[in-house]
């Protein structure tokens, strides 16, 4: 008797077929949701820039201090206490998307949610970049995306 394996090609490509189905016939949400979220991001960017020398001063002083913390490895991260945190957080905004989709009333909901998300986005980015400069901020975003043993904890991020 043969076993069937869990992941034949069969229904790889059976879930690949309908998940360009589902894009092909969905494509101009898709494009609206992005647009929007392309806004938001512009939107955070074009208020970092505008703002004043003493929130940017306010800004970079914050920035600076977490990096500092981190550099001095006085923290450290519960990486299991961080990923959970991190998928409650999104489970969170996963489940008022789909709620607010399922009514007519609440569709405005995710384009708020998705603009919002968008904001935060670019807000951060051009925060770091503001602050930090372009080479400085490279090795930055090189040091959070490359593991290392020494992390922040989560609990201190309130400076």
């Amino acid at each position: 008797m043969k076993i069937r394996k869990r992941y034949d090609s069969k229904y790889l490509g059976e879930f690949k077929r309908v998940i360009i189905q589902h894009i092909n016939s969905n494509i101009k949400d898709y494009l609206t949701l992005s647009i929007i979220f392309i806004i938001g991001v512009m939107a955070g960017v074009v208020l970092i820039n505008n703002s004043d020398e003493k929130s940017k001063n306010e800004i970079s002083g914050y920035i600076n201090g977490f990096i500092d913390t981190i550099k001095d490895e006085k923290y450290e991260v519960d990486k299991v206490k961080l990923t959970k945190i991190s998928i409650m957080e999104n489970l969170k905004i996963v489940l008022i998307i789909w709620i607010a989709g399922s009514t007519i009333i609440g569709i405005p909901l995710i384009y708020i949610i998705i603009s919002y998300k968008g904001f935060c986005i670019g807000y951060t980015i051009s925060a770091i970049i503001s602050s930090l400069g372009i080479w400085r901020r490279n090795a930055v975003f090189t040091g959070v995306l490359v593991p290392s043993k020494h992390y922040c904890n989560s609990n201190n991020f309130d400076a």
